[in-house]
């Protein structure tokens, strides 16, 4: 008798610890959600941002190899300092850290849902390293920028009162150096990061439709 009362003790205790981790994991994957549809919005918002950009880019090239540039300065100056701004993407990924550092991975019993959320956070790793070389491409880009462009009217043109806006220059400015080596110089650095530019923009899309498909597995798996 008293082998059968510990024993059901313990198929007691582990039914309730059993409960409460599943408990766990249904709440885990409910945040999780809610991360996904946060990084979705954040990587189409961002997406249409670098997508302008690279509209910029194919108009401030087209008219410096057509060498048209000095009668549309107001664009070009427009142009070449849009196409400087910064468009990172952070994931939402409270839920993610949580999982990998509190062990709360070993709770998601779906052994397809935890490879592909794994998949998910190597491929945003990726994306992470992408944006540093973007961003060291971009530098780049500023230093010939600065030689190029007269910053007077850049700074004109930079509205920093509240959000900052870049608006386009009155008149038809020139550049203060239109020496064709250093304008070949700076379509090449335009066309290095346009290049990674929308190799990221793709890594971005790919991580959104794994974002999709996430979503449809954990709340077919939990009912949410």
């Amino acid at each position: 008798m008293l082998f059968l009362a510990v024993f059901c003790g313990f198929l007691a205790e582990n039914i309730r610890e059993h409960k409460i981790e599943k408990s766990r994991e249904k709440q885990f994957m409910r945040s999780f959600i809610e991360d996904l549809k946060a990084d979705t919005a954040s990587i189409v918002n961002l997406n249409k941002l670098r997508n302008a950009r690279h509209k910029m880019y194919d108009s401030l090239s087209e008219v410096i190899i057509d060498k048209k540039y000095a009668m549309n300065g107001a664009a070009v100056y427009y142009w070449g300092r849009s196409i400087s701004r910064r468009s990172f993407f952070f994931s939402a990924d409270g839920t993610m850290q949580q999982l990998k550092n509190s062990g709360g991975l070993r709770l998601i019993s779906n052994k397809p849902i935890t490879d592909k959320i794994i998949a998910y956070d190597v491929l945003y790793r990726s994306i992470l390293r992408q944006q540093e070389l973007e961003e060291m491409q971009m530098n780049d880009y500023r230093a010939i920028a600065a030689k190029v462009f007269d910053a007077a009217i850049f700074k004109k043109i930079t509205n920093l009162k509240d959000i900052i806006v870049i608006e386009r220059p009155d008149g038809n400015p020139q550049l203060k150096d239109d020496s064709p080596a250093l304008l070949n110089e700076l379509t090449n650095q335009l066309n290095y990061w346009a290049t990674g530019s929308t190799f990221l923009r793709q890594m971005l899309e790919q991580l959104e439709e794994k974002a999709a498909v996430l979503i449809e597995l954990i709340k077919k798996e939990y009912q949410l």
